[in-house]
């Protein structure tokens, strides 16, 4: 399986250590990764990683959706990302999986909704925050999957990309 990662942060935060680990434990169970990010820091880290593949930093989701392979599955991992995703679903048939983290401003804005309701699942890693998206779209289905730090094993982002595809990843090894 072919997995999809586009991060749209301009900043090297807390959350891009977050996919950096992600991405590291994803690597080891197996699976393929190509990566798009916007930030060249974090492009470098990735690029470290061996056995993922890097495109170009990307500036937009439109770039973003451009320069996207065609993939089995893309994990976006902020809703500015989304809106490449969105467009993967509309005209390739590309599922996504969207991370929430933080508050997102859902007032007044239909394409942020569109971004989270097409989305075939929304990660959350805690109750806050799906009290936080249920609060504007009570009738999304959300996972809650903790910070790979914390919870320290890929296990659930992979169910979650295999009940995203209905189908077995083949050639995954180390899942319980």
């Amino acid at each position: 399986m072919l997995i999809g990662h586009i991060n749209l942060a301009v900043s090297m935060n807390g959350t891009g250590e977050h996919f950096v680990t992600l991405v590291e434990a994803l690597q080891g169970t197996g699976l393929h990764q190509h990566v798009l990010v916007r930030n060249a820091t974090l492009a470098k880290r990735i690029d470290a990683i061996g056995g993922v593949a890097m495109g170009p930093v990307v500036h937009s989701p439109v770039m973003a959706y451009c320069l996207m392979p065609r993939v089995d599955l893309v994990h976006v991992h902020e809703p500015t990302a989304g809106q490449a995703g969105l467009l993967l679903t509309l005209t390739r048939s590309i599922p996504y999986i969207l991370t929430h983290r933080g508050a997102a401003r859902f007032a007044g804005n239909p394409l942020l909704h569109a971004v989270y309701k097409r989305a075939a699942a929304v990660i959350c890693q805690d109750d806050s925050e799906v009290a936080m998206v249920r609060h504007r779209l009570p009738e999304l289905a959300i996972d809650i999957i903790p910070d790979i730090e914390r919870h320290g094993s890929a296990a659930g982002h992979l169910r979650l990309y295999q009940n995203s595809q209905r189908t077995p990843i083949a050639g995954s090894k180390g899942i319980q």
